[in-house]
C-alpha cells in the first residue's frame, strides 16, 4: 500500500492551526482525516458505471427523491454538485475493491484467527440462585414436563425471562468463559446439567451452532476489516504527526 501520510499531513496543514485546532477540539480531525485517506487511496480507481448508477437509485430511493426536482433540491440543501454525489455514492465500491487488492490474500489468515468469534450458537438458557429449584427445573426439561419458553418466562432470575430463554445467534464469546466451555462440548437439543456461574445456578441447552465458513463473501468481510485496520492505524499516525508539529497543539 502507498504510503499517504506525507501528503495528507501536507494538505491538513494548510488547512492552518486554527482550523486544525478547531477540528480537534470538537474531535472531527480523525474523521476528516480518516476520510481524506479513504479519498486518495482510491483517487485512480473507476468503478463500473452500473454499479454506480444502482447506488444513485438506492440513494433517491432512501432520500425519497422521486423525481429530477427532488435530487435538484437535495443536492442544494446539501451544498453538493452531481458530480460529488457521485464520487461520494462510488466511495463504498472503491473501498471494496481497494480492500481486495490489498488484503485478499491475507483474508484468509484473518479468518481462521478469527473463526471462533464468527461461529454463531443459538441456545436456551435459564438462571436462577437456588441450587434445588435449579435441579427441578432441569428435571421437567430433561423429562419432557415443560419448555424451556414457560420455565424461563416464569422462574428465570435474568433478563432471558423476557425472550423465553433463547438467545442468539450470536458469537459463543460474548457468553461467560464458564458457560462458553458448556456449549462448547454440548449436544444440540440436550439439557445440560445445572452449572454454576458465578452466583447463579444455569441450566442450558445447545439449540444449533452455525459454523462460519470461508466464502467469497466472508473473504470480502475479512479483506475489510483488514483495510479497517490500516485506516485507522494510518490516521492516527497523521494526526499524532499534525497534532504534535511546530504549530504547537496537543495531540488529542
Amino acid at each position: 500500500m502507498e504510503d499517504f501520510r506525507p501528503s495528507l499531513q501536507a494538505s491538513l496543514a494548510a488547512l492552518g492551526a486554527d482550523t486544525i485546532d478547531l477540528l480537534r477540539r470538537h474531535d472531527l480531525l480523525h474523521e476528516l482525516t480518516r476520510l481524506q485517506l479513504m479519498e486518495q487511496a482510491t483517487a485512480d480507481m473507476t468503478p463500473p458505471g452500473e454499479l454506480v448508477k444502482d447506488a444513485l437509485t438506492n440513494h433517491c430511493q432512501q432520500q425519497q427523491l422521486n423525481n429530477e426536482a427532488a435530487l435538484s433540491n437535495w443536492l442544494k440543501d446539501h451544498c453538493l454538485s452531481m458530480e460529488e454525489l457521485l464520487q461520494k455514492l462510488s466511495l463504498p465500491l472503491k473501498l471494496t475493491k481497494l480492500a481486495m487488492d490489498n488484503f485478499g490474500l491475507q483474508a484468509e489468515a484473518r479468518f481462521l484467527q478469527r473463526k471462533e468469534e464468527l461461529d454463531q450458537v443459538t441456545y436456551s438458557l435459564l438462571r436462577v440462585k437456588d441450587p434445588n429449584i435449579a435441579h427441578e427445573l432441569y428435571l421437567q426439561l430433561e423429562a419432557n414436563e415443560a419448555t424451556f419458553e414457560s420455565l424461563a418466562s416464569d422462574h428465570s432470575e435474568g433478563p432471558e425471562n423476557r425472550s423465553g430463554g433463547k438467545v442468539g445467534p450470536s458469537s459463543l464469546m460474548r457468553a461467560h468463559p464458564k458457560l462458553q466451555q458448556v456449549l462448547r462440548t454440548a449436544t444440540p437439543g440436550v439439557v445440560m446439567e445445572p452449572t454454576l456461574i458465578e452466583q447463579w445456578w444455569v441450566v442450558t441447552r445447545l439449540e444449533t451452532r452455525h459454523e462460519a465458513s470461508f466464502n467469497d463473501t466472508m473473504r470480502k468481510r475479512m479483506a475489510t476489516e483488514l483495510l479497517e485496520d490500516w485506516l485507522a492505524t494510518e490516521t492516527k499516525a497523521v494526526v499524532k504527526s499534525v497534532c504534535s508539529s511546530e504549530d504547537g497543539l496537543t495531540a488529542p
